[in-house]
């Protein structure tokens, strides 16, 4: 009795501890188990064999670690949120997001965008995620190519990489201070009436999708609760603080980081399973804020969640505007073309398959807009003028998506392309709808002769004229980059006809008037106000056409090189003159964007490369032009002559003379029209040592 006596003093006689593991028997019996090596208590007693298994643990021993964890998780979760409670100085309720987990919050470049620079580091980043082929890195990607295939082909076997400089450090983003935590309270009805008509008279009014006279509203019923933001829902307290964030960036008086911050964290799941208009509209106005400060890239989940919102909503479907209102039938009517535009908008430029298909965009639903009401909406307070521009919008976007669709493979097939005829006809007819649209619309020129008050009121003009570039940029940029693909041989080609040549440099030629044009508009509005792009949401428009306009400069500068100037439009210095040019617009236009920094830096230095290739090549040809020996020394030295037999079949030759472009003689590369242009051309002597025709056949032709 004494050893059972001093074993029960151990533990209490009514709870036993529970073993760690216990015995197979005992498990099967449900019996408490001491654990006992090599046989528990029980087994012994009962006369049983004592097995343990090793198979697992204890369900109730895992719950019991599980909830340690917990518990230690949870004194986490305390000590940081009394960690920002004693920062946090203006609470603003118990729906806040804890800002420290978004992206982005000091306003630099976000993540996804500096990951999507790296096409221009050098060497190239591997993975800068998937860009379709109406992307400017697609554009990127079909100029590197033919770059290198023209500097393999005239170094003339010099050592390319004795020829390229050092690649400078990378680039890191401009970071901005950051707020604190505490700036996104509400701020008062003053200023937020302030604020809100800020919005109104200069975002609001080119993204006519938010009524005046609701936002208001939302104000006054804040005011008069006394409880700030928690005085409305969800929804909408995440649209006004985007309001208030786009309406801080114009003023530039403090950052509209804090609310832009307080939008997002409000746009959770819960905004798609709740749909409101309120939150497809705060969604809008969140893509076009991310899109105006360097953060394109982010823009593409708040556009996901509105086209979800919109068909959940319905405003996609004509029949569901059958028991409207007026006001309701306009509103719904502008978000859903307001979602169709932003997603035409990101389909081209960031070369994503569309998420809104043409078939869904029911015409009906136009009528709706209300574009011809003599001078304001009874229903809402947006200009004739601003819904005229919205409507012209509608049309231009339509032609852009048709573009994606018919010349880029809706950014899908990019494993096959058109032939160069197929791509021809379906430019033309693009460049003609272009032209209709254009007779339509009310454009602007010589905007650098403009007083200074005159930009302001005529800014839907003026915004119209830098979207259609932006249009014809899309439509005319994969004509080009072919063509060069041609001229240089830098991929195989299918052979095409004289005629379809001539017709595609003939659309060339007016392109590059159009970007002329285009560079003279955007220097224009930046002389005459510098916040013109910022006041109405087209900084990243203008800002993405000036690095296609760069990449689309450096082609037709490599063209010039190859082809008669008045073919091209220009003489080979006049090129380079213009390709400068739009790299230092690049660089004014751009800013602290990394993404323009890099490109300006990378297609600088390809620029120099490319010369210093030239002038070996050119001293090269002036050597071989002045030979010492034989004919057969001649004929080895016309091996290193880029000469029309090294060209690939079916594409632009290139006759190489001692004559540069713009003097006399043949110059560099000529492209002739017909056969007879050809032959009335040249000289008896133009063919001689160009590997072209050898002596025995300028005897048979007659030229000796």
């Amino acid at each position: 009795m004494l050893p059972d006596m001093d074993r029960a003093t151990d533990r209490p006689l009514t709870k036993r501890l529970r073993a760690s593991l216990a015995c197979n028997g005992c498990r099967q019996t449900k019996s408490k188990c001491d654990g006992g090596r090599p046989m528990c208590e029980r087994c012994v007693r009962n006369g049983s064999s004592c097995v343990y298994s090793q198979s697992g643990h204890d369900k109730r021993m895992q719950r019991q670690d599980e909830r340690r964890a917990n518990l230690v998780l949870m004194n986490r979760i305390k000590e940081l949120e009394d960690r920002l409670a004693a920062v946090t100085t203006n609470g603003t309720g118990p729906d806040d997001v804890d800002r420290e987990q978004l992206p982005n919050s000091d306003g630099s470049e976000s993540t996804a965008d500096a990951i999507a620079t790296g096409v221009f580091d050098q060497p190239p980043a591997r993975d800068v995620g998937y860009f379709g082929s109406s992307s400017n890195h697609a554009f990127f990607w079909s100029l590197s190519a033919s770059i290198e295939a023209v500097s393999r082909r005239d170094a003339r076997g010099q050592d390319l990489s004795r020829l390229i400089p050092p690649a400078p450090p990378p680039l890191a983003p401009e970071r901005r201070p950051s707020d604190g935590l505490g700036d996104d309270a509400f701020p008062g009805l003053k200023v937020a009436v302030a604020w809100s008509m800020r919005f109104f008279h200069t975002v609001g009014a080119v993204l006519p999708y938010v009524d005046e006279s609701d936002v208001l509203a939302h104000l006054d019923a804040i005011d008069g609760a006394g409880r700030g933001w928690q005085a409305v829902d969800q929804s909408t307290q995440s649209l006004l603080s985007i309001i208030f964030a786009h309406a801080l960036y114009t003023l530039d008086d403090r950052s509209p980081e804090p609310y832009y911050r307080r939008a997002l964290a409000l746009m959770d799941t819960k905004a798609a399973y709740v749909p409101t208009i309120s939150s497809l509209q705060a969604l809008l106005l969140t893509g076009r804020f991310q899109q105006n400060t360097q953060r394109s890239m982010e823009s593409w989940a708040p556009h996901y969640m509105a086209v979800r919102v919109a068909y959940q909503l319905g405003i996609h479907a004509p029949a569901s505007y059958k028991q409207l209102g007026v006001h309701d039938k306009e509103l719904r009517s502008r978000l859903w073309f307001a979602v169709v535009n932003q997603d035409r908008v990101l389909t081209s430029n960031l070369a994503r398959p569309s998420l809104v298909p043409q078939q869904h965009v029911r015409p009906e639903i136009a009528e709706f807009l209300d574009a011809a009401r003599p001078s304001k909406s009874r229903e809402m307070n947006c200009s004739r003028d601003s819904i005229s521009y919205f409507c012209r919008l509608i049309s231009l976007y339509e032609i852009q998506g048709s573009a994606v669709e018919t010349i880029y493979g809706a950014n899908i097939n990019c494993s096959s392309r058109l032939a160069m005829g197929d791509l021809l006809a379906k430019t033309m007819d693009l460049v003609w709808k272009l032209d209709e649209w254009r007779t339509r619309a009310v454009l602007v020129a010589d905007v650098d002769q403009f007083p200074a008050t005159a930009l302001e009121s005529r800014r839907f003009s003026v915004l119209l004229t830098i979207f259609h570039y932006r249009a014809r940029m899309l439509v005319h940029g994969s004509l080009l980059m072919r063509v060069l693909e041609r001229v240089t041989g830098s991929s195989d080609q299918d052979a095409s006809s004289a005629a379809v040549d001539d017709a595609s440099l003939s659309l060339l030629s007016n392109y590059l008037r159009d970007l002329r044009d285009w560079l003279r508009l955007i220097e224009a509005i930046l002389n005459l106000d510098g916040s013109f792009l910022a006041c109405n949401v087209g900084w990243w428009s203008s800002n993405y056409m000036m690095v296609s306009t760069c990449i689309h400069a450096f082609a037709f500068w490599m063209l010039t090189d190859k082809m008669q100037s008045s073919t091209v439009g220009m003489h080979s210095a006049e090129a380079e003159a213009f390709l400068r040019s739009n790299l230092d617009m690049l660089r004014r236009v751009g800013g602290s964007s990394i993404m323009s920094r890099k490109a300006h830096r990378c297609l600088e230095r390809y620029l120099d490369i490319l010369k210093t290739i030239r002038s070996i090549r050119d001293s090269s040809v002036v050597s071989d032009s002045n030979p010492s020996g034989s004919v057969g020394d001649r004929t080895e030295l016309s091996a290193l002559t880029p000469a029309a037999a090294l060209a690939p079949s079916g594409q632009w030759t290139s006759m190489t003379t001692t004559a540069a472009a713009g003097e006399g003689g043949l110059a560099t590369g000529d492209v002739f029209a017909a056969p007879m242009d050809f032959l009335g051309g040249v000289g008896q002597v133009d063919f001689m040592y160009s590997g072209f025709l050898d002596v025995g056949d300028f005897d048979a032709a007659g030229f000796n």
